[in-house]
């Protein structure tokens, strides 16, 4: 527990310091949980298909494996007549019911018991954990996971049951989003009203861009899963094998030869290569399954994008009153640092996507060393958008006049 509350922390003061960071993360995960949803997809309906050919009356007595097939094959034959039925119903029926029913299997498909980006999050978070007699509980791999579904030895867990272990859902996410909706809607609403922001407010503003963006990348993820599903067996050589030879593999993964690798890789998000899950009790923070090297660059680059519009936010206080003429100096040299350096790294991701590697080794140093100065003016403005308060004018005190008439949070 304690190790787990000491996780929160770092990753709350890295969501302050750095939330570009949390954002590439999000990318970085529901990138690969689509991934694991829909290639453990096509390969439990091929399992089902091959055992479904082989099944005959006969068969009385059904190993472990063979029994998790057998019932998924009945189960895949109840949801396609279910589904069939249902249809068959509504066309006879026209009208608004048939319109119903296909908005319905668009939008809101009875997915309960098929492979979802729900559980591909699941997955990515360690959800399943080898229970081997005798040794420690360990988290199993994207890739091990992918080798029970091929022998039909996952029992897949209901999408609404992975989701009545997470300690948030679709409503708390909804109300989240409207107070952050309703707080942009009178940052916009002062300026017309001719009244001014406080640059709290200008930082709170572009905090949410980044809430927003967690939001969506997320919106899929159980969270604070505290109970993972227990697999018994062992670790199957043929999974260890498909991870060793994607981390020696080098146009799978992200590799550099500048001595300073592992800080650029972590950087970048692109630490998981060195993550062995056999060795742990469970994934490390900041997991995101082992993503290959064009997951990684879209997620860097959709993260620094998202830094650059933080930035960008903080520059509309370029020309606000502040106390003293230096606390608006710093303000606006943070500023421009918060989106200057953003820039830098994405340089960097298109010159290491065009194999420009004589350039890349120059941009290295020039973006490590763009990290304190990133971090420093970070603070600076952190730490200037509370002690502005102390001189607020009285128009920064008045509220804007519908708010008192609209309901509110």
């Amino acid at each position: 527990m304690i190790r787990v509350n000491l996780e929160r922390v770092a990753i709350t003061i890295c969501a302050l310091l750095v939330p570009e960071y949390i954002i590439g993360w999000a990318v970085r995960q529901r990138l690969v949980a689509r991934q694991i949803a829909k290639t453990n997809a096509e390969l439990a309906i091929t399992a089902r298909q091959e055992y479904a050919a082989t099944l005959n009356d006969s068969a009385i007595a059904l190993s472990s494996d063979r029994r998790v097939l057998f019932e998924s094959v009945m189960m895949a034959a109840h949801r396609e007549e279910e589904k069939r039925r249902a249809t068959s119903e509504a066309e006879r029926a026209g009208g608004v019911k048939l319109i119903w029913h296909k908005f319905r299997n668009k939008y809101f498909p009875d997915d309960d018991d098929e492979w979802t980006v729900t559980h591909g999050f699941f997955v990515v978070m360690g959800g399943f954990y080898f229970l081997e007699p005798g040794n420690d509980p360990c988290p199993l791999s994207p890739e091990e996971v992918e080798e029970r579904v091929k022998k039909g030895s996952l029992e897949l867990p209901k999408k609404s049951e992975i989701n009545d272990k997470s300690k948030g859902d679709a409503f708390s996410k909804a109300v989240a989003s409207l107070q952050t909706i309703w707080f942009v809607m009178q940052s916009i609403a002062r300026p017309i009203q001719h009244l001014p922001l406080t640059e709290l407010e200008v930082v709170t503003l572009a905090y949410t861009a980044i809430h927003i963006a967690m939001l969506y990348f997320w919106w899929s993820k159980p969270l604070s899963v505290s109970r993972p599903v227990r697999v018994l067996g062992q670790h199957t050589s043929t999974a260890k094998d498909c991870e060793a030879t994607r981390i020696n593999e080098p146009t799978k993964t992200i590799r550099f030869v500048d001595p300073l690798a592992s800080l650029l890789k972590a950087v970048m998000g692109a630490q998981d290569d060195e993550v062995d899950l056999s060795k742990l009790q469970s994934v490390p923070t900041f997991y995101a399954g082992k993503p290959d090297d064009m997951q990684i660059l879209w997620a860097d680059a959709i993260a620094l994008v998202f830094a650059m519009v933080f930035g960008a936010v903080h520059c509309a206080a370029w020309s606000f009153a502040f106390p003293t003429h230096s606390e608006k100096l710093i303000w606006r040299i943070a500023s421009v640092a918060l989106v200057g350096v953003p820039a830098i790294y994405i340089a960097l991701i298109i010159l290491y996507a065009f194999e420009l590697k004589r350039l890349v080794k120059h941009f290295l140093l020039l973006s490590l060393v763009g990290i304190p100065f990133y971090i420093a003016a970070r603070i600076a403005l952190f730490v200037l958008a509370f002690t502005t308060l102390r001189s607020l004018s009285p128009e920064a005190l008045e509220t804007v006049h519908w708010t008192t008439i609209i309901p509110h949070f």
